[in-house]
């Protein structure tokens, strides 16, 4: 571990942003533009980047930006926003654009770092000023512009924090300008909001009015407060949260499947960085997940193979236990990505299909992958698995990698998935679409939630620089005290749900989700959903046969009549904005109750002949985009024509039932 720190941070100080990666795309270095979120709207209405930045800063540019003009002769100006008020010796962010009307592509060098600007495009750099330093230097061609008044120097203080089990904090200024405690990673979620985790911390700001807004993931209430503290002075800020559910309570322990430690981006985190975060969080359980990114490089992978089987750290009781492991994301950006929690030693095959790899070849298929993690006592869950609403099956499968899981439907029917993520950092409605399609072919996956929490990155893209456990699936352990053996236990037997915000319980006839109940024609199921926390919408029943019914109040009740074959019932909650959920419409779903009839389970053949569909669609994609080894091309595709198979014939008895 210490080792492989060192290696991280050598290669942080050589690259810069984007680490152990050859490059990353462009978009991830805008990914960390203050204006992102504006200039997103504007470009999904306009389709030029370009414009779309200038229309996100309009004419006034904003604080903590510096706009620099490229001129078609190379020439250089610059328009500055509101000076942010700055404090020696503590860094604050300003984002410099540049903006080219040259007729060929431009290097400008921006505080010594070369910076390339597309012909009549724009290019972006996030500086780390000190109030001791604050002038930019920018030099392009045989120009120099030096340019000032972008920080305003400022009186110290100290803000004092305190959080008797440890808080999510966002401090900022009147302008928007960010301040963090030190020694913790500085970062910002989907909203662009600055956050750091800490319990009780001095924090050095300046002596002007702030902004200090307190939160512990989804179970308790947010506090927001106004201080201005005086020159040399001390003001303190205590957060006692008060909570909005308490899921542990009745046995339900909320974990994040899916969260990278180190990642490429901006920083270089350690285990202590993430166990801060966790506790801040107040989230049971965090599966920290070593995968590769573009190429070779498998971050963290020394982080398992030298804790494999083991917790990484455990503690505390009641509600405030805690406990987290190393697992693997294993990725194949064709296929599909898939994760391990529980795992008892490092799987031989970590990822395939990323050209310039070690394993480049779109092979062995992802269901040898799902097997072998499954044999060495991991969980195995499909991420992210839908991007669109999936209206249209042909939306899943473009000719492009697109990380989405597209072998999935063949590998629930081989029994190599336990899992799916249906609140990820893709679309969760896509997500709902497939699942409840492969529940109605009588498949029993579990419903899970990853966030792909890239916590080495600053700010985006997205969701990705989000705190840990923003997204959640609850297992209920009844008597067991939180394990990762028992959260595995409670996943495999379907006692989840999953949430971006609200809680959200089921029970039909006494049971919850998980429970396979044996009824027989014309029985009647009384079923009983209820929600709490804010911003949802509808509450939703849903079975094989679509909604079943819903309300916009907090308790659903219904009847359900059983007919001639099985069925599944699942709640759902479904919303929009809302200041607990980050960066997603407000969204909870439970896993099913399974009601088989005459010992049958459910059978919907036209779900059955949807699953088909898709299969169809995989084996076209793989044939026409998958990449193989031309000597062995025949082999390797034929083992995944040979999983789709096995896939088809269980979806046509089903389509035949």
């Amino acid at each position: 571990m210490i080792e492989m720190l060192a290696r991280y941070r050598r290669l942080r100080d050589e690259q810069g942003f984007g680490w152990g990666e050859d490059a990353l795309p462009d978009f991830f270095r805008w990914a960390r533009f203050s204006a992102l979120g504006p200039a997103f709207a504007e470009f999904a209405t306009s389709g030029d980047w370009s414009a779309a930045v200038r229309a996100a800063i309009g004419t006034q540019v904003p604080a903590g930006l510096v706009v620099v003009a490229v001129a078609d002769d190379g020439g250089l100006s610059a328009d500055s926003g509101p000076p942010r008020p700055a404090i020696r010796g503590t860094a604050v962010a300003v984002d410099v654009v540049l903006d080219s009307t040259a007729g060929s592509d431009e290097v400008v060098t921006v505080a010594g770092q070369d910076i390339p600007v597309a012909a009549g495009g724009t290019g972006l750099v996030t500086l780390d000023l000190d109030a001791a330093t604050p002038d930019i230097t920018i030099r392009h061609a045989d120009e120099t512009l030096v340019v000032t008044g972008v920080l305003t120097p400022t009186p110290a203080a100290t803000l004092r924090l305190t959080a008797p089990h440890g808080a999510r904090w966002s401090v900022t200024d009147t302008t928007g300008g960010a301040w963090f405690a030190e020694g913790v990673p500085r970062k910002w979620d989907a909203r662009h909001r600055p956050f750091f985790h800490a319990g009780t911390v001095d924090v050095a700001v300046p002596a002007a009015p702030l902004h200090v807004v307190a939160a512990r993931g989804l179970e308790f209430e947010r506090q927001e407060f106004d201080v201005s503290p005086a020159p040399g002075g001390t003001v303190e800020v205590e957060y006692r949260p008060v909570r909005r559910f308490d899921p542990a309570a009745q046995g339900w322990y909320g974990g994040d499947m899916h969260v990278h430690l180190n990642y490429s981006g901006d920083l270089v985190l350690t285990p202590a960085d993430a166990a801060r975060m966790q506790v801040g969080e107040g989230l049971h359980l965090m599966n920290l997940a070593a995968g590769n990114l573009g190429g070779s490089l498998v971050y963290d992978r020394e982080l398992l193979e030298s804790t494999a089987g083991t917790d990484l750290w455990s503690g505390g009781s009641g509600a405030e236990q805690v406990v987290a492991r190393a697992g693997l994301e294993y990725r194949n950006d064709l296929l599909g990505h898939v994760h391990g929690l529980g795992l008892t030693a490092m799987p031989p095959v970590l990822h395939t299909g990323h050209e310039g790899s070690d394993r480049p070849w779109d092979w062995p298929p992802n269901s040898v992958a799902c097997a072998h993690m499954q044999e060495l006592g991991a969980t195995t869950t499909y991420a992210h698995p839908v991007y669109s609403p999936l209206t249209d099956p042909d939306d899943l499968y473009g000719p492009y990698r697109s990380v989405e899981a597209r072998e999935l439907v063949a590998d629930a029917a081989l029994g190599v998935v336990d899992a799916i993520e249906l609140v990820s950092c893709f679309d969760d409605r896509g997500a709902v679409v497939m699942y409840h399609r492969l529940l109605s072919c009588g498949l029993r996956l579990s419903a899970a939630a990853g966030t792909d929490a890239f916590l080495s990155f600053a700010h985006g893209p997205g969701v990705a620089s989000n705190p840990p456990g923003w997204g959640r699936v609850y297992a209920q352990l009844g008597a067991e005290p939180l394990s990762v053996a028992a959260f595995q236990d409670a996943v495999r037997a379907g006692r989840t749900v999953v949430t971006n915000g609200p809680w959200l319980t089921l029970d039909v006839d006494g049971h919850g989700p998980g429970a396979v109940l044996h009824r027989r024609p014309g029985d009647r199921l009384v079923v009983r959903a209820h929600r709490s926390g804010s911003g949802v919408d509808r509450l939703v029943l849903h079975g094989p046969d679509g909604e079943l019914a819903g309300t916009g109040g907090d308790v659903l009740g219904h009847e359900v009549v059983v007919g001639e074959g099985g069925l599944w019932l699942a709640a759902a909650a479904y919303g929009g904005d809302d200041p607990h959920t980050l960066g997603a419409p407000v969204f909870a779903h439970t896993s099913p109750v399974y009601v088989d009839v005459a010992g049958q389970r459910v059978a919907r053949s036209d779900a059955a002949r949807w699953c088909l569909g898709l299969l169809d669609r995989l084996q076209a994609l793989a044939t026409e985009h998958g990449r193989f080894d031309p000597d062995r091309r025949t082999e390797q595709l034929g083992d995944l024509t040979a999983v789709i198979g096995r896939a088809r014939a269980f979806y046509e008895r089903v389509a035949a039932a």
